[in-house]
């Protein structure tokens, strides 16, 4: 049984939280930096979030750094420091606070460089008009076969001696490119006969796999197309 004023489990575990998360300063925050890291500091900006941090939390620092930007505003390499999220960003927007606070001309300043940092730009925003161009050239486009072509290339083609249905068809993937696709239930491998526009015979053996034939072929003439094709079952079925 626990006693009166012990600290149950609960309570010990936020006692942790507080201690990790707000522990008072610890020494390095409070020691200040050298002369001349200060120097370059205030100046262009810290290159590391501990020095900055340590100049935020001293009041010798931060009094000095006041001094020093009542006569001479932040440089746009200190304040191009302030910009971001991570720490080092944080350190200096905390010490710009203490030792210039309410600088109007600074916020500006601000403002202006945060539009150039890839993490504040507005993705919805349309890219700048000098860019449009260029632009335009990396966005895809959608490619579609014409109605014309569609009808006079593209349809179902004629199979020799069987009724007009869907076993055969014809796509153009332009130039001299087509893929010819043959549709058959029970056949293994075929001899197809290609009757091209300008009186043009092309002959090809294909293999069927799951009923399906596919032909990639090249038409003999810049603006040949399928006119028919004759297909011939080479192996005949297979019986049980």
């Amino acid at each position: 049984m626990s006693q009166p004023n012990e600290q149950d489990e609960i309570s010990r575990a936020l006692d942790t939280i507080v201690g990790q998360y707000f522990a008072p300063p610890a020494e390095m925050d409070l020691r200040g930096v050298d002369p001349a890291t200060f120097a370059l500091g205030i100046c262009y900006g810290f290159d590391r979030w501990q020095d900055v941090r340590v100049v935020a939390n001293s009041r010798r620092d931060v009094a000095t750094t006041a001094g020093h930007w009542d006569e001479h505003h932040p440089t746009v390499d200190f304040l191009r420091h302030a910009i971001g999220t991570d720490e080092r960003a944080l350190g200096h927007r905390q010490l710009l606070e203490r030792a210039h606070p309410g600088c109007a001309r600074c916020e500006a300043q601000l403002l202006r460089l945060s539009a150039f940092n890839l993490d504040q730009v507005d993705p919805d925003a349309l890219p700048d008009a000098i860019d449009i161009e260029l632009w335009l050239e990396f966005q895809p486009v959608d490619v579609t076969r014409s109605q014309a072509e569609s009808a006079e290339i593209s349809g179902p083609l004629h199979i020799l001696g069987r009724p007009d249905d869907q076993s055969i068809t014809a796509e153009h993937y332009g130039g001299l490119d087509w893929r010819i696709t043959i549709r058959h239930p029970t056949a293994r491998r075929a001899i197809v006969w290609i009757n091209w526009t300008g009186n043009h015979i092309t002959e090809h053996a294909v293999v069927f796999h799951n009923d399906l034939a596919d032909l990639g072929t090249e038409a003999p003439e810049t603006g040949a197309h399928p006119e028919r094709v004759g297909v011939k079952i080479t192996d005949p079925p297979e019986h049980g």
